[in-house]
């Protein structure tokens, strides 16, 4: 709920922000200025000036005289993790020469949600977990202008990763990416900035995007020709 700490816009941006990545509001619904100032209790002056930065980012968008939250489609996610590529591999490699005890332990804490059993009501807990792991990586890298775009990036790309991982969970899904292999490239990422290897750390983050868009497209392959099955049935 919103608080007086924080700017109130940013509270506000945060709280629209979460509703959406989490799947709470779906892309398509159609967000009231005047709604959601009487939900969150403040006035119309700090939802306006976040629905602003939504827009901005690209979270929400205008049709026809409404805003509504964005649809992204496939090639809009492939292109945000060809981005991601470069960022996530600049900043493995700061953080492999800047990393502490502390922060390996806090990375390592996130790579074990992977080993635990997750239940389809549990999906939210492995999708944070695998959201920390990322951004303590860009946390630790020490470049405030990374981490910016990182959020940027991941924010836009939020709500397909909670799909991806939703079908990595399913045994029905037919894709060939599994727990086990996003938790083998997680753990060679950790590796090689656990060692210290700043070059070996930047090629295993590079290597992860460029399975997750490999799986993106091979998912939304197998998702289209599934459709197109039931269609002639």
């Amino acid at each position: 709920m919103i608080s007086r700490g924080k700017a109130l816009r940013d509270q506000v941006y945060e709280n629209i922000r979460d509703r959406i990545t989490s799947g709470e509001l779906h892309p398509g619904d159609t967000l009231v200025e005047v709604e959601l100032a009487a939900q969150l209790n403040v006035s119309r002056t700090p939802v306006s000036n976040a629905l602003v930065m939504l827009r901005e980012r690209g979270l929400v968008h205008d049709q026809n005289g409404r805003l509504e939250v964005s649809k992204l489609q496939l090639e809009d996610v492939v292109n945000l993790y060809w981005c991601r590529m470069g960022l996530d591999g600049v900043a493995a490699f700061l953080a492999a020469s800047r990393i502490n005890k502390t922060d390996l332990k806090i990375l390592e804490k996130h790579l074990k949600a992977w080993e635990t059993p997750i239940q389809e009501s549990d999906l939210s807990a492995l999708w944070v977990s695998d959201l920390k792991f990322h951004h303590h990586i860009y946390e630790v890298s020490g470049n405030r202008h990374l981490i910016r775009f990182s959020e940027i990036a991941a924010e836009l790309a939020a709500v397909y990763r909670r799909n991806t991982i939703r079908r990595i969970n399913d045994p029905q899904s037919n894709t060939s990416r599994s727990r086990e292999d996003v938790r083998n490239e997680h753990q060679a990422i950790f590796e090689a900035i656990a060692s210290k290897n700043p070059e070996a750390a930047e090629q295993a983050a590079r290597k992860h995007i460029q399975m997750v868009i490999h799986h993106l497209e091979q998912a939304d392959m197998m998702l289209e020709l599934e459709e197109e099955l039931a269609g002639t049935a």
